[in-house]
């Protein structure tokens, strides 16, 4: 490999970790205070590096949290696109996919910080200026993907997939906000309402009643 080859991949590594650094940098400081409370001067302190260093990476702190919402999509993604591939059955799907769902928020504490502190953004909007992208829309759809599967093999009733989906959205909304008050609200020594069990338990419960439903509405 040529010097100069070698010199544009150093560089290159180095600005990859530059970026990761300001974006978990202002990450933290995002979950604290509120995406709209930080400032970018603030986030060039916490990293030690001067402003213009900051817009050399990020055009402006609009960019510098879509970037960070974005890193937030893929890693969720990930986790549900390894769901798609080793579950099998609704029952097993859905069980895989809100423990991987607990296990997310339940692993770092930020994360469900930061999440309700973009919540809490998103709906002041006489002052929101950055607009969040939310990764809902696209992990339903490869939750519904998932679950048209199990409706072609006869494991679902047909036509249930959208209700599933919306049951298995409102419970994944309370364990996110679940791990966020038993994490920085009200901490209890027993480690928060929802575990692997209860979460088996609620998804025969939503599996049985769906099929109950269809079978009495033929």
């Amino acid at each position: 490999m040529k010097k100069t080859e070698i010199e544009k991949n150093d560089k290159s590594e180095r600005e990859i970790r530059m970026r990761d650094t300001i974006k978990k940098a202002a990450f933290s400081l995002m979950a604290e205070k509120g995406l709209d409370k930080v400032s970018m001067r603030e986030i060039a302190e916490k990293v030690n590096v001067t402003k213009p260093v900051l817009y050399y990476y990020f055009k402006n702190k609009e960019d510098l949290c879509d970037s960070i919402i974005e890193d937030h999509e893929k890693a969720f993604s990930v986790l549900i696109g390894q769901v798609q591939q080793r579950a099998q059955g609704p029952e097993e799907v859905l069980y895989e996919g809100l423990k991987s769902h607990l296990d997310f928020f339940m692993k770092d504490p930020v994360h469900s910080k930061f999440v309700i502190q973009m919540i809490s953004y998103t709906l002041d909007m006489d002052t929101r200026k950055i607009k969040p992208r939310s990764e809902k829309r696209h992990i339903h759809g490869m939750l519904a993907e998932v679950l048209h599967r199990e409706e072609k093999r006869g494991t679902l009733p047909k036509g249930a997939v959208e209700d599933v989906v919306r049951l298995v959205s409102g419970l994944s909304t309370e364990i996110m906000i679940s791990a966020y008050l038993d994490q920085h609200v009200c901490p209890g020594p027993k480690g928060g309402l929802y575990n692997k069990e209860m979460i088996a338990r609620l998804v025969k419960i939503i599996l049985l009643g769906i099929k109950q439903y269809y079978k009495e509405k033929k």
